[in-house]
């Protein structure tokens, strides 16, 4: 039985990991040296990759947080009032553990990998007890403050409730709601506050009497398209059981709350390094011969599957053999509903990609195959013969947008449509997991045509090389903030995740060599992204098996 802070399972399931196939530390430390290629003492390095070095990851490593990275966080707010560390930090930190034992053979990655997944599953809302927005406790990681739908309940003078507020706008915990009288008789004034972005939405003269023309509910719905995108996204839901009487409203300030919610895109983000683990232990006979790896690899891939199912009721195909996930209409998202951004499910297809080889289950297969279909159909070919592709999937409903008349989602009641082009931090997601289907397309067409060909990588580089790189009138090395070679360039965050396109390299030098000298030339933020590109230059300027195939 856990606390009411979850910390009692939480340590009891670090303890139970800890006693699978205790004892054998000793033989982790001695592990031969023939698979280990310890550092780059004697090794070639190219001209421009000085920097890329194991010892220049491992000082980053050790510099946040002295190597244990996010391992100790939760995913939601609990930890540190910011929920997604885990999926977009500590998987991060995963990630490039994992890219840096397949470039040095060296297990001291592996080693570094149970000691954080251990804790990343220990932070499972089923190991700490915890509850998602329907009250169920699942095996995966929620969320809340500081990305999904904040909510408060306004009552009566009475204290019955009448109105549930509800703010689509980021930061929801950050909000605050102001009711006082209006300025007519029998009114009231209704005033919404973010401070994290500093906006209002105010609405006076407001009736809790649904046949009245200043009908609050009515009034808030037509007054969102006006509000919308520059306040704070309010809509009203009464709450009164039918034919209940009502006074006055209450006067007073009210804190708004985030609900929890576990997004695909989370799920997929930490579920990619279990997979993983799995299959480089599965790799290699002496790796699966020491009874902890093999453990905490059956253990990882279980868990894997386990987090993965958790989204099954999301999954949807078309007629077209096209495949993607949505997000359910009861979920406090905004977009609750419809479709979601490619690079939120393809988080997910990399891990399915993952799942797929790992277990030889054709559903895996099947699912990769058809989000590899609603990427590829979603690119175009620009002028210089470089990919590019919108953030959200041309055929969803957010891509084409709807009107209060026909609202697809009870939170954004209004949504213009949004054609934007993908940037270039979210599109290294959508990149990796194309390049991941090419290199494991045996595994997933064993009946059929691959989706993706060396073509496609091409293509894909070409997206880095021509549209992507950038240099500031100063000669420096910098990258535009979206893939179409649009937007401002010099923005730290962008520049620190251009390295995550260096699995290109072997069709374009010119990925790794522009993303190594930013790394070079730059100071960067040392944050757990920070660590993974660097993994991914060591990778891709190191790691034996980056060869190029058609």
């Amino acid at each position: 039985m856990a606390d009411g802070t979850g910390n009692t399972s939480r340590r009891r399931f670090l303890r139970g990991a800890a006693g699978l196939s205790a004892g054998t530390a000793g033989a982790i430390m001695g592990w031969p040296a023939a698979l280990s290629w310890g550092t780059d003492a004697g090794r070639t390095v190219p001209a421009g990759l000085e920097h890329v070095t194991r010892e220049a990851f491992d000082q980053l490593d050790q510099s946040f947080n002295g190597g244990d990275g996010y391992k100790y966080e939760t995913n939601d707010k609990d930890s540190s009032g910011l929920s997604g560390k885990l999926a977009w930090g500590e998987a991060y930190s995963l990630q490039a553990y994992a890219l840096m034992f397949q470039t040095y053979r060296d297990t001291y990655y592996l080693d570094k990998m149970v000691d954080h997944l251990d804790h990343v599953l220990a932070a499972r809302d089923s190991e700490r007890g915890v509850t998602d927005h329907t009250g169920a406790s699942r095996p995966a990681w929620r969320a809340d403050h500081h990305y999904t739908v904040g909510y408060v309940t306004l009552p009566d003078t009475l204290g019955r409730p009448v109105f549930q507020v509800r703010t689509a706008l980021a930061y929801a915990d950050a909000t605050s709601v102001t009711v006082a009288p209006g300025t007519a008789a029998g009114t009231f004034r209704l005033d919404v506050h973010n401070t994290q972005y500093g906006r209002t939405t105010s609405h006076d003269n407001l009736s809790p009497d649904p046949a009245s023309p200043d009908y609050a509910v009515s009034r808030v719905l037509n007054g969102f398209r006006r509000e919308s995108p520059h306040r704070v996204l309010v809509t009203l839901k009464d709450v009164r059981e039918s034919g209940s009487e009502t006074g006055d409203m209450a006067s007073g300030e009210y804190s708004m709350v985030s609900e929890p919610y576990i997004f695909e895109a989370h799920t997929g983000q930490i579920a990619l390094p279990l997979v993983v683990f799995a299959r480089m232990v599965d790799s290699y006979p002496e790796l699966g011969s020491v009874p902890l790896y093999r453990d905490r690899a059956a253990l990882y891939l279980a868990a894997a599957e386990e987090a993965v199912g958790v989204h099954d009721p999301e999954w949807r195909e078309t007629e077209l053999g096209e495949g993607y996930y949505v997000t359910l209409p009861d979920a406090p998202v905004w977009h609750a509903g419809i479709d979601n951004p490619i690079n939120h499910f393809l988080t997910v297809g990399r891990a399915t990609v993952q799942l797929a080889a790992a277990t030889g289950d054709p559903v895996y297969a099947d699912r990769a195959t058809k989000m590899a279909r609603t990427l590829r159909g979603s690119l175009s070919v620009d002028a210089g013969g470089a990919y590019i592709w919108p953030y959200w999937w041309p055929k969803g409903a957010a891509y084409r947008g709807w009107d209060v008349d026909a609202p697809l989602s009870e939170y954004r009641p209004w949504y213009p449509g949004n054609q934007s082009i993908e940037d270039t931090s979210h599109g290294q997601i959508d990149m990796n997991f194309a390049l991941e289907v090419f290199r494991d397309g045996r595994t997933l067409h064993r009946n059929g045509r691959p989706v993706f060909t060396g073509e496609d990588m091409e293509r894909f580089a070409a997206t880095f090389s021509q549209n992507i790189a950038a240099t500031t009138d100063a000669g420096a090395p910098t990258v535009h903030r979206f893939i179409d070679g649009s937007g401002d360039t010099g923005l730290e965050a962008y520049e620190r995740m251009s390295a995550s396109w260096a699995g290109l390299a072997p069709w374009d030098q010119e990925v790794l060599s522009h993303s190594a000298d930013i790394f070079a030339q730059r100071e960067l933020v040392n944050l757990p992204s920070t660590l993974y590109c660097m993994a991914r230059l060591n990778h891709a300027a190191w790691a034996p098996s980056g060869r190029r195939r058609r």
